[in-house]
C-alpha cells in the first residue's frame, strides 16, 4: 500500500499540464480548476459514460496515472462563454 501511495505522491504538476495538453490535442475541452486536477468538460451528461474508456486509454498511453474529472457543461459556463462574444463584438464595433 505505501508503494501506491508513494506513486500518487511523485505526481507533478509537470505531469497534469502533460495530461491536460493531451486531452486537448485529442480534441476534448479541459480545465484545471482550484482543485488541481484535470477535467474534461463535455458537451451533456450522456457523453461521460460514452467518453470514460477512451479518455482512460488515452492518459494510460501517455503513462498518466493521477485522478482526473469529467462534467458536462454549467449554465455558468455557457453565460460566461456569451458575454466574451459579446464583448468581442462591442470591441470591434469600437475600433471600426
Amino acid at each position: 500500500m505505501a508503494k501506491v501511495e508513494k506513486e500518487l505522491e511523485e505526481i507533478t504538476t509537470t505531469d497534469k499540464i502533460k495530461a491536460m495538453k493531451a486531452l486537448k490535442d485529442a480534441g476534448y475541452r479541459v480545465e484545471m480548476a482550484g482543485s488541481g486536477v484535470p477535467t474534461i468538460i463535455v458537451t451533456n451528461a450522456d457523453e461521460i459514460e460514452k467518453s470514460i474508456k477512451t479518455i482512460r486509454s488515452l492518459l494510460k498511453g501517455i503513462s498518466y496515472v493521477g485522478s482526473f474529472g469529467i462534467r458536462a457543461v454549467r449554465k455558468t459556463d455557457m453565460i460566461a462563454t456569451d458575454s466574451e462574444e459579446v464583448k468581442t463584438e462591442e470591441l470591434t464595433a469600437i475600433s471600426a
